[in-house]
């Protein structure tokens, strides 16, 4: 059965069962995935899974549940399971989402699903390779994987609600291990987007070998308090890890700091963050969230004001605020989360290398480890390993490493002083140019 006709058959059987508000998900994902080492095939696997959830109030009560298989059995199935669940829940209401106007931003690029394993196969090989010989110091590639994935998602409701929309992209990713006597190093690159023709295993593989090269020699620093340049990749994974705090839902339930803060200025006045959820090869773009709610562009914090939190329908409505599109699910059976799509710092016109240079003296650093053991998400506060280089006359110096940088990620964002151009997105969806930060506490020896 189409899966159209499917989701009609669940809302009509719904009501014939007694439901009032309810509503029908369905999400599709065919994915690729391969790795290689020493130029041969370690790993090679394709896989699809489709399923549909069914949400609805019965009676005051909501009920919930899910099925793989789209026929009118099913159908019954699904629409009865949840009627069971209801019996035993607790009164709460549901909001939908009655539909409105969606944005026409194209997640899906169609030329992505004409390149062959074998092509994909070739691209991750040639990666492998040019990172080997790069040098003769580069010993081997501990992991060099490539993966795709195609997604559909489709969403009706008994408000009228009809949406759906595809998306696909590509990942592919390598470590590097190089070598100097006793003295052993680790690099890695990353490719994320659904353009492979953006995607040189060249630049890719060479660019991880620099990496791991660039740091033999590495020394700690002594301890002190110290102005940092974080590289853009570093950045934004400090900002993923505490994007949480600027969720209506973390608000709500008394887990942010930012409670009561919009309107307010919470960071450095050159930071401005936004949340593109319909930037085109983003990582983590949408047409709309889980919930149908149309997804947009939006800022976030602007010239260091705190201008809105992010909203699902739920924390909206408890906040007194409106949807903002941040209504996630992770999968089809997944539960809606409040959550940031792309989510990232604005980039300025400065170069990475006039930010250094304006910093003078100081660390840049590279690479932060242990952000889900040595970061407090409510309190703000982490501590974490680091490597990177020092700073010496606005140029980059001797490599850094066995260093634990330790702050405030709101007294961060209020000492940011300088911002570069050079925006850049992790596999999860946080973005940052390099960012400078005043008064970073630094313990080395």
């Amino acid at each position: 059965m189409d899966i159209r006709d499917f989701q009609r058959l669940v809302l009509e059987k719904a009501k014939e069962a007694g439901f009032s508000d309810c509503e029908i998900y369905y999400r599709k994902d065919e994915s690729f995935q391969a790795a290689v080492s020493g130029g041969e095939i370690e790993h090679y696997e394709t896989s699809a899974t489709a399923g549909a959830s069914f949400r609805g109030v019965t009676d005051g009560r909501p009920g919930y549940s899910y099925t793989e298989r789209f026929d009118s059995e099913a159908a019954d199935f699904i629409v009865k399971a949840a009627a069971e669940n209801a019996g035993i829940s607790e009164r709460e209401d549901m909001i939908l989402y009655g539909g409105g106007d969606y944005a026409g931003a194209d997640l899906y690029n169609k030329e992505l699903d004409n390149v062959t394993a074998d092509e994909k196969l070739s691209l991750l090989k040639k990666t492998e390779e040019c990172a080997l010989g790069y040098s003769p110091k580069v010993r081997a590639a501990d992991r060099c994987v490539f993966g795709d994935e195609r997604t559909t998602v489709s969403i009706m409701n008994t408000r009228g609600l009809d949406c759906s929309y595809s998306a696909n992209g590509a990942v592919a990713y390598i470590s590097v291990i190089s070598a100097e006597g006793e003295d052993v190093k680790t690099g890695g690159e990353f490719f994320a987007g659904n353009d492979l023709s953006l995607f040189d295993p060249k630049a890719l593989g060479e660019s991880a070998a620099e990496q791991a090269e660039g740091m033999l020699g590495a020394k700690t620093v002594k301890s002190g308090a110290y102005r940092v340049v974080f590289k853009n990749t570093a950045m934004a994974d400090i900002l993923g890890t505490f994007s949480g705090a600027f969720t209506g839902e973390q608000v709500c339930k008394g887990l942010s700091m930012l409670e009561g803060k919009e309107g307010q200025e919470i960071a450095g006045a050159k930071v401005s963050i936004r949340d593109d959820a319909l930037l085109e090869g983003g990582p983590a773009s949408a047409v709309f969230d889980g919930e149908g709610v149309p997804c947009k562009n939006k800022a976030v914090v602007e010239d260091g004001v705190l201008k809105t939190l992010l909203y699902d329908l739920k924390y909206a409505a408890k906040c007194g605020k409106e949807s903002t599109g941040n209504g996630f699910r992770s999968g089809y059976r997944s539960q809606v989360f409040c959550a940031p799509s792309n989510f990232y710092i604005v980039p300025s016109e400065k170069s990475v290398e006039n930010v250094i240079a304006d910093a003078k003296e100081g660390l840049y650093i590279t690479d932060v480890e242990g952000l889900h053991a040595g970061a407090n998400t409510v309190s703000g506060d982490f501590s974490l390993s680091a490597m990177g280089y020092r700073i010496e006359n606005g140029r980059l110096g001797a490599p850094v490493e066995q260093i634990t940088v330790a702050a405030n990620f709101f007294e961060l964002l209020k000492n940011i002083e300088d911002v570069a151009s050079d925006l850049r997105f992790n596999m999860g969806g946080s973005g940052s140019p390099a960012v400078t930060v005043k008064n970073i506490s630094v313990s080395g020896s």
